[in-house]
């Protein structure tokens, strides 16, 4: 009965094991398809390598070379691009900080789509009203774990003894 008791707390609190505690929005469909289908989502959660940077009177527009993002959320410069979009951001960005090639994770609210080119091929950009922008440090370009804290939770049982453990790990 204790053995039964141990596992179906176990499997239980197993969902629990797998979090992180941060809650991240669905990345959905990649920029090049929404560009394809043409509809807009309300929400998305993209990222990638910033291409350009211009200010404007009241906001603040980037161009992003899209890229898929690991469990983080960091976008990954070794994965194949999934399209370009604009993030609109209100407010001044200084371009020294939003430099050229810095990884950028973006989340807000899809708002249509707008013209430009990438040369001279002409492009159609959705854009992004960037919500929350988190520019990644250059430094941990190897490792996203530098930057994340982790939460383990495990637990073990033994027949041999009758012992119960439960550890937590930080």
């Amino acid at each position: 009965m204790k053995i039964r008791t141990v596992l179906l707390t176990a499997l239980a609190l197993m969902p629990l094991a797998c979090t992180t505690g941060t809650q991240r929005v669905d990345s959905g469909p990649t920029p090049a398809q929404v560009v394809a289908s043409g509809e807009a989502r309300s929400e998305v959660h993209w990222g990638g390598q910033i291409v350009k940077v211009k200010n404007l009177r009241d906001r603040t527009l980037i161009e992003v070379l899209a890229l898929p993002l690991n469990s983080d959320g960091r976008p990954q410069p070794d994965q194949r691009p999934a399209g370009r979009f604009i993030v609109d951001r209100p407010g001044f960005l200084e371009p020294h900080e939003y430099a050229v090639n810095r990884l950028l994770e973006v989340r807000g609210r899809l708002n249509g789509f707008t013209s430009g080119t990438v040369g001279d091929a002409a492009y159609r950009y959705p854009v992004v009203i960037g919500e929350q922008l988190v520019l990644w440090p250059q430094d941990t370009a190897g490792s996203s774990r530098a930057t994340t804290p982790r939460i383990n939770f495990g637990v073990g049982v033994s027949n041999h003894g009758g012992g119960v453990g439960v550890g937590i790990g930080f």
